[in-house]
């Protein structure tokens, strides 16, 4: 079964967006069914860790996977070369379990550091179902509407043309028509994959870092994960450590070198099995789609209602939180018991 083809369509309600958006979101639908083989995904999802103390990062698309790749792989690295940054994408050095076979990567490759028992680390935007069980899981969360917009981003320029595809259409038709995965083809929605891990917050072995706290207190956040990967050899809280890999992480170094989180890898291994241009969205990055970095692209009041109406739906019958921000509040009050 090709990667998402059975992502049903929104309810008629939901499709008053006009014929030419509406086509896009089914050209942007057909064109994603081709970014990932069966034989890869399932390969990947199958993965078993090799050793002891292995991190995987999960997240939904656009909740700061990247940003997380990239702290996690500076502190394993800031000991012995002050971060590397060695790495064309930074997916080859810490691969996305789902894709990775279909970029021709190994996942049981030996990684950075890994002879002088560095963790080993992966990605993922599995639901806790479908991921497989690692020794040590990073759950990464961002507010829903930035989520979307950030989503609707990433795609235009890449996956549809500018102009095409509405924020509108593109949230109802696509972000919001996915739901619970009927099998492993599908990636959960947005609130699906948060209650899947949700049922975990009290488990030592699953971390949760909130996108907007790394925003706000990056230093402090780069200290509890240090704590949390740390290992029998290396404990990653030291001051220099946490000190260089605070710069490493910041926007302004990630910026700089833009071209080394552009999703390249999946852009050069999936574009045409997509039927998309070998170099389409080659120009276009991920950096600066964080809070307040939107730009002019701006949700509507029907949109946000209808993100609340799913969280509502789905979201506050599991964790008795009315929002996000209570939400951040409550897992808050839980690290610091």
């Amino acid at each position: 079964m090709p990667f998402e083809a059975s992502l049903s369509s929104s309810t008629d309600e939901t499709r008053t967006t006009t014929t030419t958006s509406s086509r896009s979101i089914q050209l942007l639908k057909q064109r994603l069914s081709g970014f990932e083989t069966e034989q890869g995904r399932l390969q990947g999802l199958a993965y078993v860790p090799l050793e002891k103390d292995e991190v995987v990062i999960t997240t939904t698309p656009k909740a700061g996977t990247t940003w997380m790749q990239q702290i996690c792989h500076q502190l394993r690295s800031a000991r012995d070369c002050g971060g590397d940054m060695t790495f064309d994408e930074i997916s080859r050095v810490v691969p996305w379990l789902e894709l990775a076979v279909d970029q021709g990567q190994d996942l049981y490759a030996p990684q950075y550091g890994q002879e002088r028992d560095c963790p080993r680390m992966f990605k993922t935007h599995a639901w806790e179902t479908d991921c497989p069980s690692f020794p040590k899981t990073i759950v990464v969360l961002r507010r829903p509407e930035d989520v979307v917009v950030s989503f609707y981003k990433f795609f235009e320029g890449w996956f549809f043309d500018p102009g095409t595809v509405d924020l509108s259409s593109f949230a109802k038709e696509f972000w919001l028509a996915r739901g619970v995965p009927s099998n492993k083809m599908q990636n959960a929605s947005y609130f699906v994959h948060l209650i899947s891990w949700y049922d975990r917050r009290h488990d030592p072995t699953v971390l949760f870092v909130c996108f907007e706290d790394l925003l706000e207190d990056l230093e402090g956040q780069v200290r509890r994960i240090a704590r949390f990967i740390s290992n029998d050899t290396y404990q990653y809280d030291q001051p220099d450590i946490v000190n260089v890999v605070v710069e490493k992480a910041s926007y302004e170094f990630m910026k700089e070198h833009s071209s080394q989180f552009d999703e390249k890898l999946s852009k050069m291994a999936r574009n045409e099995a997509c039927g998309l241009p070998k170099d389409a969205g080659m120009n276009h990055g991920k950096i600066g789609e964080g809070k307040d970095r939107n730009g002019d692209v701006v949700l509507s009041d029907e949109i946000k209602d209808a993100i609340q109406r799913k969280w509502n739906d789905i979201v506050l019958p599991v964790t008795g939180c009315d929002n996000y921000d209570d939400l951040r509040n409550q897992l808050k009050t839980l690290q610091n018991k």
